[in-house]
């Protein structure tokens, strides 16, 4: 059965998936992703019951958001995502995030599949659906590297890992990330700022009872370099956060 190469769904904005100015959260965003992206691969016969029973999961490895403007509170949007052709090892799909003025957000993403003992899984070991694989991609992006960040002095933010930070895959959810991230800038720092892109990149899984700590880094005016640490030893997360000023 031939499967659709794209798939749209709409969401119409809650007040929790806001910030204090009512605009979607960071987090939110990366929420309605991973729910499209979700439906998608269940269509496509690589949802997460379909992998379990392989002893298979996914993970994602690197995403990239550029944002034009932020949906606010009761705005209703439409988020379209499409997978590229994989390749020995990697998964990439593209996003999309559209209000009524149009495209809103764009974002670009890189994911695995993994072996319960956290090996990668190549591609060829996996069943591909009937589809056709969309070349192109929604923005164009390649700047992965993210420069490292000290922990000099007290961090930025921290806080130890409890259940409520849980996914189905009994880690930390990807999305809580977001969230981690910008809580290493203050209230007036995003009033004051209007965000362009972010980008994170997973390195390591978290657990209950872990703490993180997170340490900024102005690396540009207005952009920033995060990475955040698991028991004070390994990097968890990397990201990058660009500014704009009103």
């Amino acid at each position: 059965m031939q499967v659709n190469s794209k798939l749209e769904r709409e969401f119409v904005l809650r007040n929790y998936e806001t910030d204090f100015l009512q605009r979607i959260r960071p987090s939110a965003i990366l929420g309605y992703f991973q729910e499209t992206a979700g439906q998608h691969s269940e269509e496509m016969g690589m949802g997460f019951a379909k992998l379990a029973q392989e002893g298979y999961f996914w993970v994602l490895s690197k995403i990239y958001v550029e944002i034009d403007r932020r949906p606010k509170f009761m705005d209703k949007v439409r988020v379209a995502t499409w997978p590229h052709t994989p390749n020995k090892a990697i998964f990439e799909r593209s996003f999309s995030l559209a209000d009524e003025q149009g495209i809103a957000m764009r974002a670009f993403s890189r994911w695995c599949i993994l072996k319960e003992n956290g090996r990668i899984v190549p591609t060829s070991l996996v069943e591909k659906p009937q589809m056709d694989f969309l070349d192109e991609k929604s923005v164009a992006f390649d700047d992965w590297h993210i420069p490292s960040v000290a922990q000099n002095g007290s961090p930025d933010f921290s806080l130890r890992i409890a259940n409520s930070e849980y996914d189905l895959n009994r880690h930390v959810n990807n999305i809580k990330y977001a969230d981690y991230i910008f809580n290493c800038f203050s209230v007036l720092e995003l009033e004051e700022r209007q965000l362009r892109s972010f980008q994170i990149h997973y390195v390591r899984q978290s657990h209950e009872g872990d703490v993180l700590t997170f340490y900024r880094q102005e690396i540009a005016p207005g952009v920033f370099a995060i990475e955040g640490f698991k028991n004070a030893s390994e990097t968890v997360i990397s990201a990058r956060v660009c500014f704009a000023r009103r």
